[in-house]
């Protein structure tokens, strides 16, 4: 006997593809800083992809959650914002620990322009 079911189907989560994209220009804007040839701009793209990398562990997290509860599709995607956010959140998060134990540790190897300055 042939029956004909129709399937609805399930739908992607709108949060999972937030949060797909804010892990990649999370991994593009925290590149970008060190790649793009213009001087001191990492000092921009750094904080701006710890901003976008909590936000996609934040939006990841959440499409979770919601993908669990109504059986939505788009569980990759949530993945990969969320360990793309926080790959980048913890190689800034190291890079500020360094920069701080630089300046406590070793203050000899601090350039001497920067030696009066105080935080």
């Amino acid at each position: 006997m042939n029956t004909n079911q129709v399937t609805s189907p399930s739908f992607t989560n709108r949060h999972s593809i937030i949060s797909l994209i804010l892990g990649i220009l999370t991994i593009v804007t925290f590149c970008g800083g060190f790649i793009i040839p213009i001087p001191f701009s990492s000092f921009v793209c750094a904080p701006a992809s710890f901003l976008l990398g909590i936000l996609a562990l934040i939006y990841g997290m959440i499409s979770l959650n919601q993908i669990r509860k109504h059986n939505e599709s788009g569980r990759p995607m949530a993945w990969i914002g969320i360990l793309s956010g926080g790959l980048i959140f913890l190689c800034i998060l190291c890079m500020v620990i360094a920069l701080i134990s630089l300046f406590m540790f070793a203050p000899d190897a601090v350039p001497p322009y920067l030696q009066n300055y105080s935080i």
